[in-house]
């Protein structure tokens, strides 16, 4: 995996804020009052979509579209709206928004193809982890640790966290 394009960036983990909801909530709103009708659904995942569950304070939001390219078609409504468009960022076939403040990433728009086989792999991840409050309490010990051990390389701690991730997804 390349750390390069995670490169200086700041983070931190907290522990799980019922707030996010709050704020998940009212982006999804927004969204869907400025591009509502182009889009097929609008759900919560990440850490902050798991109740228990430590993480970066970034509201992850899935937004599926009929074809990915009608994600490229938002950039100019979506910057006014705060965000800035990073393209094919996560993975093929995708598309992400993100807005930040002050150099702190608040949210991440993530746009995938009706049928794209990561939107279904990220609903039953988000879903297992609202289920199973050990494998939580396990996963949220994981972040805290890794932030202790690499402060200021979030690459490292992307790589590790990332595969204890694929070690989970692979028993489901």
């Amino acid at each position: 995996m390349s750390t390069e394009k995670y490169k200086g960036r700041k983070y931190t983990i907290q522990n799980y804020d019922p707030n996010w909801v709050k704020r998940y909530n009212f982006e999804a709103d927004n969204i869907r009052e400025v591009i509502g009708d182009k889009i097929l659904y609008v759900e919560h995942i990440g850490s902050t979509a798991v109740p228990g569950l430590g993480g970066k304070s970034t509201i992850d939001i899935l937004i599926t579209v009929k074809t990915i390219e009608t994600a490229d078609g938002f950039t100019i409504i979506l910057k006014q709206q705060g965000y800035n468009f990073l393209g094919q960022y996560v993975m093929e076939g995708s598309r992400l928004y993100t807005k930040e403040k002050d150099g702190e990433r608040l949210v991440n728009l993530h746009f995938f193809h009706k049928g794209h086989k990561h939107i279904n792999e990220m609903l039953h991840l988000r879903n297992y982890l609202r289920s199973h409050p050990e494998t939580v309490n396990e996963y949220s010990q994981l972040k805290f640790d890794l932030v202790e051990r690499y402060p200021d390389d979030y690459g490292s701690y992307r790589k590790y966290k990332d595969a204890w991730m694929n070690k989970l997804k692979n028993k489901l």
